[in-house]
């Protein structure tokens, strides 16, 4: 027969060991807690300072892959609305379902960005080309110091297109040159004019006239530049041109010509 005070031994024996048990589930949890502590997350949500951790799902959903696009025109230009300098691409995308992408990354007075087209590989995708405008800001004022490289190739920092002063109704470039020709006259002194033939970059963009011309020494720089209205829409297509610039009176000797990116030499006769 038991005694009263043996069955609440008993039981104060089972609140002990009951008591036990949950301090051992309370220890687990806290430990569970602790991982995904470290792990960034805590109920599911990042945790502030810590990188989030991304588990798979079940259905990663399709295949992404790299499609080719093709540049039309690049050009860099001034932003209107910030203190930097944008990278305007005009682009064709192969087909319906390719989306544009890109990176940009500074290192040193070195800007390198990357575009790039994806688009499901496991999608049918109607086959029409697609003509799109893209602007990337680059964070920086780009100058003469910078190099810039689009998809490994550098761009012409010197065609940035700037705000005509007092207006800002104008952009600006310099012209594309393929050719001059250097012709000297039979006069005392020579008088000296060179003909140029080169591009402009499509179909809204003129010459400005007169273009700069300096002499300094034995170098003669021609500099033309073109200019269009801002924010016009314009066909892309090249349009040639042909100017004759005169150089003036040259004493005998030869000279370094410059027209944009292009150099020559040329000799004026003595008597």
């Amino acid at each position: 027969m038991r005694r009263p005070n043996e069955r609440r031994r008993i039981s104060a024996s089972s609140f002990l060991t009951l008591a036990v048990l949950c301090a051992g589930l309370a220890l687990a949890a806290c430990g569970t807690a602790t991982n995904a502590s470290d792990r960034g997350v805590i109920g599911g949500t990042p945790a502030a300072g810590a990188p989030a951790v991304i588990e798979p799902t079940a259905d990663p959903g399709p295949t992404m892959e790299r499609r080719g696009i093709f540049f039309q025109r690049v050009a860099l230009r001034e932003s209107p609305y910030s203190n930097q300098t944008e990278l305007v691409i005009d682009l064709t995308l192969p087909d319906a379902c390719t989306e544009l992408h890109h990176a940009v990354t500074i290192d040193g007075n070195r800007i390198r960005v990357e575009v790039w087209g994806e688009a499901p590989s496991d999608q049918l995708c109607a086959q029409v080309l697609r003509e799109e405008t893209l602007v990337i800001p680059l964070g920086v004022v780009v100058n003469q110091d910078w190099v810039v490289e689009l998809n490994g190739e550098e761009i012409d920092v010197s065609s940035v297109a700037r705000e005509e002063p007092g207006s800002g109704s104008h952009e600006y470039g310099y012209a594309m040159i393929e050719q001059v020709e250097v012709r000297v006259g039979d006069g005392r002194p020579r008088q000296v004019v060179v003909d140029i033939q080169g591009a402009l970059p499509d179909a809204c963009a003129e010459l400005v006239n007169p273009p700069e011309l300096t002499v300094d020494g034995a170098t003669v720089t021609v500099t033309l530049e073109w200019q269009r209205p801002r924010g016009l829409m314009c066909a892309q297509v090249l349009r040639p041109f042909t100017t004759t610039v005169d150089l003036g009176e040259l004493e005998p000797g030869t000279y370094t010509l410059v027209v944009n990116d292009l150099e020559t030499t040329f000799t004026v006769e003595a008597s």
